[in-house]
């Protein structure tokens, strides 16, 4: 009997600490805290890419090798997609992987040391025009996915998709206008929470970074339109 109750403290006490293990690297909404990249990968090819759609709305996750395995998933509009490839990557080398999911598809190229990851040929059944931005996290900076909006208020129109990456103190946001049929990017950097950027077509964006929230406003001199624009983390 003493034998059966050790071993049954035990089972509960793993479960228990693997529990708050599991905990630790998740905030209260479920998201990780904790980046997913392997340190060894940090200067590498291999490793986890994050990005952010647009063509619709949703975010993207590359996985080159990081956990001995290349994959790729994308979640638009609360739907996922899972791609794969059956080409063999090789480490610390230019890299092109072509990846597919049905009669999706797409093109993931990156340099030899991780840096200059694009997205090409992009091929998204009812998401036509689709854009997408990322980037390569490293293991001592968590990368956040945040996906929102903007919109202009008083007599400035312009209102679209405005969905952002978060690493650090640096802040790139992909972003459509729904008024204008065009896609712009934002640069941006963020201070003890305080947000500011300029996009690629001159305008300044300002804001506050709130746990997994991020709202601010935009204002363009040129043609003195403003407004507001609001994101939420959902990777």
């Amino acid at each position: 009997m003493k034998k059966r109750l050790s071993f049954g403290i035990l089972i509960f006490l793993s479960l228990f600490i693997f529990s708050c293990s599991n905990d630790e690297n998740t905030n209260s909404s479920g998201l990780t805290e904790s980046p997913e990249a392997i340190i060894q990968f940090d200067n590498s090819n291999f490793g986890i890419y994050k990005g952010v759609f647009i063509g619709s709305s949703g975010i993207v996750v590359i996985n080159v090798n990081n956990e001995g395995k290349v994959s790729a998933t994308m979640i638009i509009d609360g739907t996922t997609y899972i791609f794969t490839t059956s080409e063999v990557t090789q480490e610390n080398q230019q890299t092109v992987i072509n990846f597919t999911s049905g009669n999706d598809s797409f093109t993931f190229s990156v340099s030899s040391n991780g840096t200059n990851p694009e997205i090409s040929n992009l091929t998204i059944a009812g998401h036509p025009n689709a854009n997408i931005i990322l980037v390569k996290e490293t293991s001592v900076i968590l990368t956040e996915l945040f996906e929102g909006s903007y919109a202009g208020i008083g007599n400035s129109t312009d209102a679209g998709t405005f969905n952002a990456i978060v690493a650090g103190n640096k802040m790139a946001v992909l972003a459509y206008s729904n008024t204008n049929n065009a896609y712009f990017t934002i640069d941006g950097t963020i201070n003890n929470n305080s947000i500011s950027g300029v996009t690629s077509t001159g305008t300044n964006v300002n804001g506050t970074l709130n746990g997994n929230n991020m709202i601010g406003t935009w204002n363009d001199s040129q043609s003195n339109e403003n407004g507001n624009w609001s994101g939420k983390r959902t990777y």
